[in-house]
């Protein structure tokens, strides 16, 4: 019975967040007093967000099937979902992003593949780990950025 449940959950349509997403974007554009520019790519929403008073590197933001959220700066793209439970702790990493309390770690590995990349935010005076990745591009200088 369990087995049926479990299979039920993945043949049943997934809401969309689409409107949800719109909403959180527009008040982080908003609330940092941000501009972007909507990309014409095939996913839910994307929004571009060009070098400007507040940001240091370009960032994206974006929703991609029905319930992903997506946060990148070059050389680093993250995943978060579902989005019911993880939209609130993403508008914070975001937020965090641009006020400088939150920067990007790469960690090299022999090979490309075997590199990972984190997302750290500091709390507490502590730098925690919110997030890794591995194998994407670093065409950094350095081995962190940061938007300072």
């Amino acid at each position: 019975m369990k087995l049926l449940e479990r299979w039920r959950q993945f043949t049943r349509p997934r809401a969309d967040y689409s409107a949800d997403a719109i909403a959180l974007f527009t008040r982080f554009s908003q609330r940092h007093g941000l501009a972007y520019v909507p990309s014409d790519v095939p996913v839910e929403v994307m929004w571009e967000f060009p070098v400007q008073k507040k940001l240091v590197w370009p960032i994206t933001l974006g929703l991609q099937n029905a319930d992903e959220l997506n946060f990148g700066v070059p050389g680093f793209w993250s995943y978060f979902f579902p989005f019911p439970s993880i939209a609130a702790k993403f508008e914070s990493y975001i937020d965090a992003w641009v006020l400088g309390e939150a920067r990007i770690v790469r960690h090299p590995g022999r090979f490309r593949i075997t590199s990972s990349t984190d997302l750290e935010m500091l709390t507490d005076g502590k730098w925690t780990k919110v997030y890794g990745g591995y194998g994407d591009p670093w065409d950094h200088p350095t081995l962190m950025i940061r938007n300072l």
